[in-house]
């Protein structure tokens, strides 16, 4: 690596089920951005945590990306112990976040396990506190930290991957639509997302199903998500 182009470790931040799988993949599109499985950046907080992250890839910018856990939510996330990290904070809105969310957690047994409670409980106790706790700590300044929303990636890929790849500092500047499979890993489920959609290598069209628009019924006039709704960009 020529000592002229210094590496960048970027961490990218979200809830689980937000699309990160789809942000990483599309920012591997350029060269000298990483490809990689999930990976508990939490974890590099030795003294030797720079040389540990820098040997999990040959590419100039390395992207880490590991979300919310349901336990950890109110105080996500814990960044690796090295200077000069770039965040990049990726946002879903609750009723897409909370459908998502219940498909993984109950799998088949989804259809038939209560709506209220859950839906109340995913928005207020996981979905808020991750985001709010990411808002408290990394304003959207895009010099040290990107905010990009899904619904907006997912609308305008080439528009928004040509931001992030401006704001990384990556040699590629045209955004992208497509992205290229995994390097040396397979997508599952548990690390990254293991459904057919991000194996077709190409962002597609994601409508909103009416029972996510009967969750955001059911939770938007919970105060603190009508809250960290608003701080978001998302309501009226």
């Amino acid at each position: 690596m020529a000592d002229s182009q210094p590496r960048t470790i970027a961490i990218e931040l979200s809830t689980m089920r937000s699309g990160s799988t789809l942000l990483k993949a599309l920012m591997s599109a350029a060269p000298d951005i990483s490809s990689l499985p999930e990976i508990n950046f939490t974890k590099f907080q030795s003294a030797d945590a720079v040389q540990r992250i820098h040997a999990l890839c040959d590419e100039r910018i390395i992207v880490l990306k590991r979300p919310a856990w349901f336990h950890d939510a109110s105080r996500y996330p814990k960044l690796p112990s090295v200077p000069q990290t770039r965040q990049l904070v990726l946002t879903r809105d609750v009723h897409t976040n909370v459908a998502s969310l219940r498909k993984m957690v109950f799998r088949k047994l989804e259809p038939h396990m209560p709506k209220g409670p859950i839906d109340r409980w995913l928005a207020k106790r996981y979905w808020s506190p991750a985001y709010d706790s990411l808002l408290a700590r990394f304003p959207h300044d895009a010099k040290r930290n990107f905010w990009v929303r899904y619904e907006d990636l997912v609308a305008e890929p080439i528009k928004w991957t040509e931001r992030i790849f401006a704001f990384l500092g990556s040699e590629r500047t045209q955004g992208v639509d497509s992205y290229p499979p995994p390097k040396n890993y397979d997508w599952k489920w548990g690390t990254d997302d293991g459904g057919d959609k991000i194996k077709s290598l190409k962002v597609q069209a994601n409508p909103i199903p009416q029972r996510s628009m009967d969750i955001l019924e059911r939770v938007k006039g919970i105060p603190r998500v009508a809250a960290t709704r608003e701080r978001l960009g998302y309501g009226a």
